[in-house]
């Protein structure tokens, strides 16, 4: 028995305007990153003996078109497709489609299924979600399938973690507990993946991205923390460093970036990762994300020492009144010092911004380009905010009938209310666009050498792309 499992695309779902917030020239050139979710699921299927094909539509540059020839020539079982908000349409299209050639079961997966499980398998396309953490609830799913087949459904209401369809009703089963100890999961399967056809910003190749941690121990309110819900788990620094040298031993890897919200919680055991890379005298690059609040000098230069090369830090506003209300409150000295003191460990920084939060004031978006432009930062990319399902900041605006429908919820069912919904700031969208364009600009306006060329920091022809893209989009992108 073979399983389909399937990214949709997110190029295509930000070409086709589906409300993401990004400039189209950062989410179209940014990079290619892996499906991890996907790749968990492989993982946890391969070690049970199932066999399982990823299909990544943009790692591919696939077409639906070239979605269905795939099939067609791997003959699955099942198809699992994992979906966030932002690309849901696209996925249900792909669905869609999916039906008119192959009778087999399609299950999604994914936070925005978390989200509104009911909505999701209304659509015809759709026959199973999967609801909250994915790995033991899919393999039970599929093991059902392979022992009863197409009369599998009949079975499923002993599965915890399932919305589904049968005979007219929606039936959603137990929530299913959180796996406490992610050590015992296996290495998500990226040997499955075409590793050469990912890359990073300014990362060498090949390249892979790694989640070390579920959940986050923050509260920020534009943050929707399905489907961990509050709890924060993270692997321990022996699971990590294993994981760090199978890739550069098996697959050739020379760089990662870390992709959980914060990676230097616990600081223990970030301390802990950089001497063990170290006593093991592994070799590679890597980058991370984390926060002004959780970082400090020694740690900064032990994690340079490790092969640090980028540290993105969520800034996300340079105003106190815009901070309080996003649960971020910061410092505009410390936020300079963090930036200041990773470039003295020798640590490239990016800066992640946002504007046009509710209410949001032209003053305020004033406070966080004043900021922006005292920082020593190697990049900065600023995005307008989108309010996304589950964060607090969307139920508010639910809550307080500043959204008198549920965009998400509509999306959910198959309209495409405006954009424009969404933004309930005082200032105009069209400023909003030509602020955001400034601001993802400021840091090639610099005339300082470095800054301006960043030659040095080039590694392969799409940073070249990239940076050119920005700079273009940062002058013509008018779109949200």
């Amino acid at each position: 028995m073979k399983i389909a499992l399937i990214s949709p695309s997110i190029k295509q779902s930000a070409s086709a305007n589906y409300p993401d917030g990004i400039p189209r020239s950062i989410s179209q050139n940014f990079g290619v990153y892996p499906w991890l979710g996907l790749c968990y699921l492989a993982g946890v299927l391969e070690k049970t003996g199932f066999d399982s094909e990823i299909i990544d539509m943009d790692a591919e540059s696939f077409r639906v078109s070239d979605v269905i020839k795939r099939l067609f020539e791997i003959k699955p079982s099942l198809v699992g497709i994992s979906t966030i908000s932002f690309t849901f349409i696209f996925a249900l299209q792909l669905a869609q489609e999916i039906k008119k050639h192959f009778d087999i079961p399609v299950i999604f997966g994914g936070n925005h299924v978390s989200i509104y499980p009911k909505e999701v398998v209304m659509h015809d396309a759709i026959d199973i979600g999967v609801v909250g953490e994915g790995e033991e609830t899919f393999l039970k799913l599929v093991s059902t399938f392979q022992e009863y087949g197409r009369n599998f459904l009949g079975h499923l209401k002993e599965i915890d973690g399932l919305v589904f369809k049968k005979d007219g009703e929606t039936i959603t089963t137990n929530p299913r507990k959180f796996i406490k100890d992610i050590d015992r999961l296996p290495f998500p399967a990226v040997h499955k993946l075409r590793i050469n056809r990912y890359y990073g910003c300014n990362q060498v190749k090949p390249y892979v991205t790694m989640v070390t941690a579920r959940g986050c121990p923050f509260s920020c309110s534009f943050c929707s923390k399905e489907p961990w819900g509050d709890t924060f788990r993270f692997h321990s620094a022996e699971r990590v460093v294993d994981e760090i040298e199978y890739y550069i031993k098996n697959l050739g890897i020379r760089a990662i970036d870390f992709y959980d919200d914060t990676f230097t919680v616990p600081r223990s055991r970030t301390i802990a990762i950089t001497n063990l890379i170290k006593r093991r005298n592994i070799k590679f690059d890597f980058g991370l994300m984390t926060r002004i609040d959780c970082v400090d000098e020694e740690l900064l230069f032990k994690l340079k020492e490790a092969g640090c090369k980028f540290l993105a830090y969520g800034v996300e506003s340079g105003d106190r009144k815009v901070q309080g209300k996003v649960n971020k409150v910061f410092n505009n000295e410390d936020i300079a010092a963090a930036f200041r003191i990773s470039k003295k460990a020798g640590i490239r920084t990016v800066g992640f911004f946002m504007i046009g939060y509710p209410e949001e004031t032209q003053e305020e978006i004033d406070n966080t380009i004043k900021l922006m432009k005292g920082l020593d930062a190697d990049y900065m990319k600023t995005n307008i905010f989108i309010p996304y399902p589950g964060s607090q900041l969307y139920n508010q605006l639910l809550s307080t009938q500043k959204l008198r429908t549920d965009f998400w919820l509509e999306l959910t069912k198959g309209k495409i209310p405006p954009i424009r919904e969404l933004i309930k700031t005082k200032v105009s969208i069209s400023r909003l666009v030509k602020l955001r364009n400034y601001m993802n600009r400021l840091p090639y306006l610099r005339l300082r050498g470095s800054n301006f060329l960043k030659i040095n920091k080039i590694k392969s022809f799409e940073d070249i792309k990239r940076s050119l893209a920005i700079m273009l989009g940062s002058c013509c992108d008018r779109k949200i």
